[in-house]
C-alpha cells in the first residue's frame, strides 16, 4: 500500500483528485471487469464471459482500449482500474514492485496443467502472480518459393542473398534496431540481459550486453550491412510489405503476424546457428493478473481457473485470435497438428524468459542506440555495446 501511495503522491496525485471515477470503476459495481487488447482474443473473451454470466449470473465487462499498460498503471495506482488485466509478463516486475498486483497461490493441479516456462514467467521473487496464458516467440519465416530449404547457419544468409540479389531479391530482413527481433543472434553465443536467480529474481548487476557472445551477435548484424545484404535502416511495417510482396526470402517474426502471409506459402522455422550456437529468442508470456485493489477476487479466480483457462475458454479466444502456443498443455496437444505452432513452442522452449524487471526499459533503449551506432558506422559494434552497459549501469 505505501509503494502504491508513494507513486499516486509523486506522479499521479492530481489525476487521482481530478479523476475520482477511477477510485470507483470498476471495482464499487457488483461485476467483474477485464482489459484486455483488441488483437489479444477480445470478440472470443466476450464469449466466455457470456457463458459465465449465464452459469453464475455474475457479470463481466471485457474492455480493449490502446495504451493499457499505463492505463493500468494509472488506474490502479488509484484504487480503480479493472479487476483483471491481459498482458505480457515483461511488466509485472514493476506493478508487483509498486504493489499493484494480487498474489495468486497455485495449487499443484493447476501447476502441472501448464508448461513450467509459462509458470516462470509469472514467478517475481519466489510468487506468483499471474495466471499464464499463451507462449509467445519470434521464429524464422520464410516464403517456400524463394527459400525452400532455410538456411542452417545465420553465416549462409550472405552467400544466399548474394544469389538472390541477381534476381533483384534479397535473402533476409527484421526489424533488426528492434531489440525484441535481434535478440536469437545477440544470444546465441551467451549474450543476455540481466542474470536470472534461481528464485526467478534477476542479478541488475551482472549485465551481459557488453560480453564476447553479445559482440559476435552485433558484429553479423554490421558484416550484414556494411556487405549491402541489409539496407542501413528498416522497420517492421516495411519488411512485412518486402516479405508480402515476394521481394524477401525469410523475415524474423512472431505469430501475430501470420494472418497477414494467408495467401503466400510459408514456413515457421527454428532459428539458424551463429558460430556454432543455436539463436535464442526472447519468450514472453501473455498472462492474466488480478488487480490487488478487486473487490471481487474470488470471482476473478472462479471465471480464470474454471472458464477461461480451460479447453473451451482457450478454443474461444484463440478462434477470435490466433494465439500461436498456448501455455496450457491440454489445449496445445490440440494444436500439435499445427507446423508452426509445434516450431513457436520449440523456439520458446529453447529461449529465454523476458526478464520481468522495470530495469529492462534501459536496457531495450541503450541496445537499440548501440545497433543503430554500430549499424551506421557511428562506433564499432564492441564500442557500442561497451557504451550502452556504462549507460544502463548509470541509470540503474
Amino acid at each position: 500500500m505505501k509503494n502504491k501511495l508513494l507513486f499516486c503522491g509523486i506522479g499521479l496525485l492530481s489525476s487521482c483528485l481530478t479523476s475520482s471515477a477511477y477510485a470507483d470503476e470498476p471495482l464499487s459495481r457488483d461485476e467483474l471487469t477485464i482489459w484486455v487488447s483488441e488483437h489479444k482474443g477480445y470478440t472470443g473473451m466476450v464469449k466466455v464471459a457470456a457463458k459465465f454470466e449465464h452459469d453464475t449470473g455474475y457479470r463481466i465487462n471485457v474492455e480493449h482500449f490502446d495504451s493499457l499498460p499505463a492505463k493500468f498503471q494509472e488506474r490502479a495506482s488509484c484504487g480503480g482500474g479493472p479487476d483483471i488485466l491481459v498482458w505480457a509478463h515483461d511488466r509485472y516486475g514493476e506493478w508487483a514492485k509498486l504493489g499493484l498486483l494480487e498474489e495468486i497461490k497455485p495449487t499443484k493441479e493447476e501447476l502441472e496443467k501448464f508448461y513450467d516456462i509459462s509458470w516462470d514467467a509469472m514467478k517475481i521473487n519466489g510468487k506468483y502472480y499471474g495466471y499464464p496464458f499463451a507462449v509467445e516467440a519470434v521464429s524464422l519465416i520464410c516464403n517456400r518459393d524463394l527459400v525452400p530449404n532455410p538456411p542452417k547457419t545465420f553465416e549462409e544468409f550472405m552467400t544466399l542473398d548474394a544469389e538472390m540479389q541477381e534476381k533483384g531479391k534479397h535473402a533476409f530482413l527484421w526489424d533488426y534496431n528492434n531489440v525484441y527481433y535481434s535478440y536469437p543472434i545477440l544470444s546465441a553465443n551467451g549474450g543476455y540481459s540481466y542474470k536470472r536467480n534461481e528464485d526467478g529474481s534477476y542479478d541488475i548487476q551482472n549485465i551481459g550486453v557488453s560480453n564476447e557472445g553479445t559482440q559476435k551477435g552485433l558484429n553479423y548484424i554490421v558484416k550484414m550491412v556494411q556487405g549491402g545484404h541489409l539496407p542501413i535502416q528498416t522497420e517492421y511495417k516495411s519488411m512485412e510489405a518486402e516479405f508480402i510482396a515476394g521481394k524477401v526470402g525469410c523475415i524474423i517474426n512472431g505469430p501475430w503476424g501470420w494472418k497477414n502471409y494467408k495467401n503466400m506459402n510459408y514456413s515457421v522455422n527454428t532459428f539458424p546457428t551463429l558460430e556454432g550456437k543455436q539463436g535464442k529468442p526472447f519468450v514472453g508470456v501473455l498472462g492474466l493478473v488480478i488487480n490487488k485493489s478487486s473487490s471481487h477476487k474470488e470471482a476473478a479466480r472462479k471465471f480464470l481457473t474454471e472458464y477461461l483457462l480451460t479447453d473451451y475458454g482457450y478454443e474461444e479466444v484463440n478462434n477470435a485470435s490466433q494465439l500461436g502456443s498456448v501455455a496450457l498443455k491440454s489445449f496445445e496437444t490440440k494444436l500439435e497438428s499445427d507446423p508452426r505452432i509445434m516450431t513457436t513452442m520449440k523456439n520458446a522452449q529453447s529461449g529465454v524468459i523476458m526478464p520481468n524487471v522495470p530495469e529492462m526499459n534501459i536496457f531495450w533503449s541503450s541496445v537499440r542506440e548501440a545497433i543503430k551506432r554500430a549499424t551506421s558506422g557511428r562506433q564499432t559494434a564492441d564500442k557500442a555495446l561497451k557504451t550502452a552497459e556504462s549507460r544502463i549501469r548509470k541509470v540503474k
